[in-house]
Protein backbone atom coordinates (compact mmCIF):
# COMPACT_ATOMS: atom_id res chain seq x y z
CA UNK A 1 0.00 0.00 0.00
CA UNK A 2 1.17 3.54 -0.76
CA UNK A 3 -0.02 6.42 1.03
CA UNK A 4 0.41 10.01 0.56
CA UNK A 5 0.15 13.06 3.29
CA UNK A 6 0.14 16.75 2.42
CA UNK A 7 -0.85 19.98 4.10
CA UNK A 8 -2.57 21.71 1.05
CA UNK A 9 -2.31 25.07 3.01
CA UNK A 10 -1.36 28.45 1.49
CA UNK A 11 -2.51 27.35 -1.52
CA UNK A 12 -0.73 23.89 -2.27
CA UNK A 13 2.14 25.19 -4.10
CA UNK A 14 3.85 21.69 -4.40
CA UNK A 15 5.04 21.34 -7.99
CA UNK A 16 4.66 18.18 -9.72
CA UNK A 17 3.56 15.18 -7.29
CA UNK A 18 3.14 11.60 -9.47
CA UNK A 19 -0.22 10.83 -7.39
CA UNK A 20 -1.02 8.03 -9.71
CA UNK A 21 1.91 6.15 -7.51
CA UNK A 22 -0.25 5.89 -4.83
CA UNK A 23 -3.39 4.32 -3.44
CA UNK A 24 -4.18 6.80 -0.78
CA UNK A 25 -3.56 10.27 -0.82
CA UNK A 26 -4.75 12.25 2.83
CA UNK A 27 -4.73 16.03 2.33
CA UNK A 28 -4.76 18.63 5.43
CA UNK A 29 -6.80 22.02 4.63
CA UNK A 30 -8.07 20.44 1.00
CA UNK A 31 -10.69 18.25 -0.74
CA UNK A 32 -9.86 18.80 -4.07
CA UNK A 33 -10.23 15.81 -6.26
CA UNK A 34 -6.84 14.49 -7.41
CA UNK A 35 -7.08 13.28 -10.83
CA UNK A 36 -7.79 9.55 -10.95
CA UNK A 37 -8.72 9.59 -7.44
CA UNK A 38 -12.09 9.81 -5.71
CA UNK A 39 -13.17 11.14 -2.26
CA UNK A 40 -13.74 8.72 0.70
CA UNK A 41 -14.24 10.86 3.52
CA UNK A 42 -13.79 14.34 4.38
CA UNK A 43 -14.26 16.18 7.54
CA UNK A 44 -17.37 19.03 8.30
CA UNK A 45 -14.72 21.78 9.54
CA UNK A 46 -12.67 24.39 8.42
CA UNK A 47 -10.18 23.65 7.14
CA UNK A 48 -11.48 20.36 5.90
CA UNK A 49 -9.70 17.32 5.69
CA UNK A 50 -9.84 14.70 3.09
CA UNK A 51 -9.01 10.92 2.12
CA UNK A 52 -8.85 10.14 -1.33
CA UNK A 53 -8.39 6.68 -2.94
CA UNK A 54 -7.32 5.89 -6.48
CA UNK A 55 -10.14 5.46 -8.81
CA UNK A 56 -11.28 1.37 -9.26
CA UNK A 57 -9.12 0.13 -6.28
CA UNK A 58 -12.64 -1.04 -4.52
CA UNK A 59 -12.76 -0.97 -0.46
CA UNK A 60 -9.46 -0.28 0.45
CA UNK A 61 -10.05 1.11 3.89
CA UNK A 62 -12.80 0.94 6.68
CA UNK A 63 -13.65 1.98 10.06
CA UNK A 64 -13.18 6.15 9.48
CA UNK A 65 -13.49 8.00 12.82
CA UNK A 66 -12.88 11.14 14.16
CA UNK A 67 -10.84 10.70 17.31
CA UNK A 68 -11.13 14.75 17.95
CA UNK A 69 -12.93 14.13 21.93
CA UNK A 70 -11.39 17.50 23.06
CA UNK A 71 -12.87 20.29 23.22
CA UNK A 72 -13.16 21.69 19.75
CA UNK A 73 -10.12 23.16 19.92
CA UNK A 74 -8.18 21.66 17.43
CA UNK A 75 -9.16 20.26 13.49
CA UNK A 76 -9.84 16.70 13.38
CA UNK A 77 -7.76 13.48 13.87
CA UNK A 78 -9.51 10.73 11.90
CA UNK A 79 -8.26 6.99 12.08
CA UNK A 80 -9.12 4.24 9.44
CA UNK A 81 -7.84 0.52 9.02
CA UNK A 82 -6.66 -0.27 5.25
CA UNK A 83 -8.04 -3.68 3.76
CA UNK A 84 -4.60 -5.33 5.32
CA UNK A 85 -5.49 -4.86 8.54
CA UNK A 86 -3.14 -1.96 9.07
CA UNK A 87 -4.19 1.39 11.73
CA UNK A 88 -3.84 4.48 10.22
CA UNK A 89 -3.93 7.63 12.61
CA UNK A 90 -3.81 10.85 10.16
CA UNK A 91 -3.52 14.15 12.19
CA UNK A 92 -3.57 17.69 11.73
CA UNK A 93 -2.85 19.30 14.94
CA UNK A 94 -3.49 23.87 16.26
CA UNK A 95 -0.97 25.57 15.14
CA UNK A 96 0.20 28.66 17.41
CA UNK A 97 0.29 26.18 20.77
CA UNK A 98 2.35 23.87 21.94
CA UNK A 99 0.26 22.75 24.66
CA UNK A 100 -3.07 22.59 22.68
CA UNK A 101 -1.57 20.45 19.79
CA UNK A 102 0.23 18.56 22.35
CA UNK A 103 -2.89 18.04 24.90
CA UNK A 104 -4.94 16.89 21.56
CA UNK A 105 -2.29 14.53 20.45
CA UNK A 106 -2.63 13.20 24.29
CA UNK A 107 -6.12 12.62 23.33
CA UNK A 108 -5.87 10.94 19.74
CA UNK A 109 -3.48 8.92 21.33
CA UNK A 110 -6.22 7.57 24.32
CA UNK A 111 -8.93 7.56 21.80
CA UNK A 112 -6.41 4.83 19.74
CA UNK A 113 -5.41 3.02 23.14
CA UNK A 114 -9.55 2.56 23.65
CA UNK A 115 -10.08 1.01 20.07
CA UNK A 116 -7.32 -0.91 20.60
CA UNK A 117 -8.24 -2.08 24.04
CA UNK A 118 -4.78 -0.84 24.99
CA UNK A 119 -2.90 -3.89 23.35
CA UNK A 120 0.29 -2.69 21.91
CA UNK A 121 0.78 -4.97 19.26
CA UNK A 122 -1.48 -3.76 16.37
CA UNK A 123 0.42 -1.90 13.69
CA UNK A 124 -0.42 1.81 13.46
CA UNK A 125 0.72 4.41 11.10
CA UNK A 126 -0.05 8.07 12.86
CA UNK A 127 0.92 10.44 9.81
CA UNK A 128 0.09 14.24 9.82
CA UNK A 129 0.89 17.75 10.64
CA UNK A 130 1.74 17.41 14.37
CA UNK A 131 2.60 21.22 14.12
CA UNK A 132 4.24 21.75 17.72
CA UNK A 133 2.73 18.79 19.58
CA UNK A 134 5.61 17.47 21.69
CA UNK A 135 7.25 13.99 20.25
CA UNK A 136 7.85 13.11 23.51
CA UNK A 137 4.02 11.46 23.59
CA UNK A 138 4.89 9.30 20.63
CA UNK A 139 8.33 8.14 22.29
CA UNK A 140 6.65 6.82 25.47
CA UNK A 141 3.89 5.10 23.25
CA UNK A 142 7.12 2.81 22.25
CA UNK A 143 6.20 4.88 18.56
CA UNK A 144 9.59 4.69 16.26
CA UNK A 145 9.97 8.14 14.13
CA UNK A 146 10.10 7.35 10.58
CA UNK A 147 9.95 10.84 9.20
CA UNK A 148 10.13 14.44 10.54
CA UNK A 149 10.29 17.54 8.89
CA UNK A 150 8.93 20.52 7.38
CA UNK A 151 7.95 23.85 9.01
CA UNK A 152 10.71 26.45 9.32
CA UNK A 153 13.78 26.67 12.01
CA UNK A 154 13.07 23.56 14.74
CA UNK A 155 9.30 23.00 14.13
CA UNK A 156 9.30 20.00 12.49
CA UNK A 157 5.49 20.04 11.30
CA UNK A 158 5.16 17.21 8.94
CA UNK A 159 6.01 13.84 10.68
CA UNK A 160 5.21 9.76 10.53
CA UNK A 161 5.54 7.39 13.03
CA UNK A 162 5.14 3.82 13.71
CA UNK A 163 4.09 1.41 16.89
CA UNK A 164 3.41 -1.77 17.22
CA UNK A 165 5.63 -4.66 15.48
CA UNK A 166 6.32 -4.25 11.97
CA UNK A 167 9.43 -6.41 11.60
CA UNK A 168 7.33 -8.34 8.65
CA UNK A 169 7.00 -5.53 7.04
CA UNK A 170 9.79 -3.59 4.50
CA UNK A 171 8.94 -0.04 4.85
CA UNK A 172 9.64 2.91 3.05
CA UNK A 173 9.24 6.57 4.11
CA UNK A 174 10.16 9.46 1.35
CA UNK A 175 9.23 13.28 0.82
CA UNK A 176 7.93 13.03 -2.44
CA UNK A 177 7.88 17.41 -2.60
CA UNK A 178 8.10 20.87 -0.44
CA UNK A 179 5.87 23.26 -0.43
CA UNK A 180 6.59 26.13 -1.77
CA UNK A 181 4.71 28.31 0.76
CA UNK A 182 2.87 28.09 3.96
CA UNK A 183 6.15 27.19 6.67
CA UNK A 184 8.04 24.94 4.37
CA UNK A 185 5.15 22.07 4.65
CA UNK A 186 6.80 18.54 3.29
CA UNK A 187 4.40 15.99 1.96
CA UNK A 188 5.11 12.34 2.83
CA UNK A 189 5.23 9.38 1.30
CA UNK A 190 4.82 5.99 2.94
CA UNK A 191 4.94 2.48 1.42
CA UNK A 192 4.71 -0.64 3.09
CA UNK A 193 4.36 -4.06 2.14
CA UNK A 194 4.81 -7.84 3.58
CA UNK A 195 8.10 -9.34 3.21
Amino acid sequence: MRILYMNQGGGGQWGAIKYANYDLVLLAESNVLKEGFSLNWESKTNPVMSIQQKDGAGRIITEVTDLDVTAQQVRPMVTFTTKDGIRVVFVHLKSGSVNFATYALEAAIDAVKKKTQFDPKPLILWIGDFNRADGKLMDELGAKTIFSGGGQAWWDLDRAYISGDWKNYEIIASTPAKAGADHDHAAIGFEYCRK
